[in-house]
C-alpha cells in the first residue's frame, strides 16, 4: 500500500513551514521545506502566507535563496496587505531534490511571548500539479 511520505507512489509533494523561536526586535528566518518534488518538472510555485503583523513583519528583502533548492529561481513578493505575504517564484530549470525550498525573512516586532501562526494558503506548484500536502508553522518570540 502506498504511503504519502513515499513520493514515488503518488503525485503529492509535501511543503512544511518550520516553527521558529526568535528574539524580540531581531531578524528571523523561516525555512520552507519540500519533499517529493524531484522529477516533477516544477518550474514555478506560489503561495500566500498568513501571519500576525503585530508579531512579525516581512523585511524588504524577504527572500533568502542562498543554498536552497530555489537558488536559480526568480521571485516576486507582495506585502501590501498587513498579515499577508503573497509569493510567486519561477525558473526555466525545474526543482530537483528534497530540502529547503526557500527561506523567508521577517523582523520580530511583537513583544516577549508573542506568537504568530504561519499559515500557507493557495499553495500551488506549476499549474496545480503535483498535489501539495502542507504543514503550517509558527513563530514564538522570546
Amino acid at each position: 500500500e502506498c504511503r504519502m511520505q513515499n513520493a514515488e507512489c503518488g503525485e503529492t509533494v509535501t511543503v512544511e513551514l518550520q516553527s521558529v523561536a526568535a528574539s524580540v526586535d531581531k531578524e528571523l528566518v523561516v525555512p520552507v521545506n519540500v519533499r517529493g518534488v524531484a522529477d516533477k518538472g516544477v518550474i514555478s510555485y506560489e503561495f500566500d502566507l498568513r501571519y500576525d503583523p503585530s508579531v512579525i513583519q516581512p523585511i524588504a528583502d524577504v527572500f533568502d535563496f542562498k543554498g536552497t533548492l530555489s537558488s536559480r529561481f526568480s521571485a516576486v513578493a507582495n506585502t501590501t496587505v498587513p498579515g499577508l505575504l503573497r509569493v510567486v517564484v519561477y525558473s526555466a530549470t525545474p526543482l530537483d531534490g528534497d530540502g529547503v525550498l526557500l527561506n523567508l525573512r521577517f523582523k520580530a516586532v511583537g513583544s516577549l511571548g508573542g506568537v504568530s501562526a504561519l499559515v500557507l494558503e493557495r499553495a500551488m506548484f506549476n499549474d496545480g500539479q503535483p498535489n501539495l500536502a502542507v504543514t503550517n508553522g509558527r513563530i514564538e518570540l522570546f
